[in-house]
């Protein structure tokens, strides 16, 4: 018995001494934070507060883990393992699950536009090959990478007290602007929703959430029927398998839902010429080296209107390298606030409050309005009703993918915008 103490001490003390070198004298690894497709867990500061509730040391925790010498190298071994050994759900689609807290997954502001570099879209651009450029015809926006085993979703579980706030801080939002400001709120359900009955056991109903919220919204706010058009489509190619985002389709349907409630004639997608990129691997398998999953990556599809529509900034921009391909596709991704005008002289301006759904709904309801304003509440530090009081003609719109409404920290910093 005594030696097998001796022995768990002078494993256990070699273990330490292990992790000690890999995370306090081996530098930490610089490819991490773009391998993962997040900012690395920073040293904790060490307070009272923080001592006492644990939270110092659930992030210390973190903070040995992100910072591990070789971080790639180990995720890339696993992945590997995982490969080998069919380490994945039988016959579905693989769970992503994110804290109720974390803003990670679609809600962390963008790098800035000269650490990536993009273009803007020209069908003669020959850095990334643009696979498809003519009229959109039937089948348009097709998954032609398909495959069963490079499916990923995120995983959506109701807080009805959360959602409620959500209603209160647009409801704060109608009370503080003028009565001429016609609000509407669109809530995007995401992937999941429409993937089937073996998964409703394990995910809330989205739009029990959509519903819930819309009761508690004033009556004057213009609810947005997404879910009931995505739905409608939902063998379409609407949502990325390997991203939270939805498809620029998926986009297309959503603004067909704007359409009908703002009382707008669409502009229908037989009208627009279709363009595609192969190669996408989206933010939930961003880092993975499964073989099944890379071989099988998504397909950005994107439109542009030829009826003599000007807009004052590009809608699309394209990477100047393949490797950084991604959703920043869509307007070139989040900033804090942007505006842009467009040749429709209607006297009319959108302004919207989003995160990072809009960015692919937007370039379908821009040409509807003669400016568009485009506020993204995580990083806008400014007054939302301050800007509409400078302007006229304004409709209002809120976008947000239905798990914000689980997420307190943005529903602050909503609210935090007014």
């Amino acid at each position: 018995m005594g030696d097998n103490i001796r022995l768990n001490i002078v494993l256990s003390s070699a273990a330490l001494i292990i992790l000690f070198f890999f995370v306090f004298i081996l530098p930490s690894d610089e490819n991490a934070s773009e391998f993962e497709n997040r900012n690395m867990e920073q040293f904790p500061v060490l307070t009272f507060e923080s001592y006492l509730s644990g939270e110092f040391f659930k992030r210390f925790e973190s903070y040995l883990l992100d910072n591990t010498a070789m971080r790639t190298s180990w995720l890339t071994l696993g992945h590997i393992a995982e490969m080998s050994y069919g380490l994945r759900l039988p016959g579905g689609g693989a769970m992503v699950d994110f804290g109720g807290a974390d803003l990670g997954i679609g809600l962390v502001p963008d790098e800035p536009d000269d650490v990536i570099p993009f273009s803007a879209f020209s069908p003669g651009l020959s850095e990334v090959q643009v696979i498809t450029t003519g009229a959109v015809s039937e089948p348009f926006s097709v998954d032609v990478n398909f495959h069963e085993d490079a499916v990923f979703y995120l995983r959506y579980t109701e807080n009805r007290e959360l959602a409620a706030r959500y209603a209160e801080v647009l409801n704060s939002y109608r009370a503080a602007v003028a009565d001429d400001v016609r609000m509407f709120s669109l809530i995007s359900p995401v992937k999941v929703e429409f993937m089937g009955e073996r998964y409703r056991a394990v995910n809330s109903s989205q739009l029990g959430t959509i519903n819930f919220i819309g009761e508690l919204l004033d009556e004057s706010i213009v609810q947005v029927d997404a879910h009931g058009f995505l739905e409608a489509h939902f063998e379409e190619y609407i949502f990325f398998r390997l991203d939270h985002h939805w498809t620029a389709l998926g986009a297309y349907y959503a603004y067909l839902a704007f359409a009908e409630a703002a009382g707008i004639d669409p502009i229908t997608i037989e009208n627009y010429t279709e363009h595609a990129i192969e190669g996408f691997i989206g933010s939930l398998a961003v880092g993975t080296r499964n073989r099944t999953v890379l071989e099988n990556p998504d397909t950005i599809y994107f439109y542009t209107l030829d009826d003599g529509t000007e807009f004052s900034i590009d809608m699309f921009v394209i990477p100047t390298e393949f490797s950084a391909l991604s959703y920043r596709v869509f307007l070139g991704g989040d900033r804090a606030i942007y505006s842009f005008t467009t040749s429709n002289l209607n006297g009319r301006t959108l302004v919207v409050v989003k995160d990072s759904f809009a960015n692919a709904l937007i370039p379908w309801i821009a040409p509807h309005y003669e400016m568009i304003v485009v506020i993204d509440p995580r990083q806008f530090f400014g007054s939302v009703t301050q800007i509409l009081e400078y302007l006229e003609n304004v409709d209002l719109l809120f976008v947000n993918y239905i798990p914000a409404t689980t997420m307190p920290d943005l529903i602050e910093q909503l609210y935090n915008a007014r």
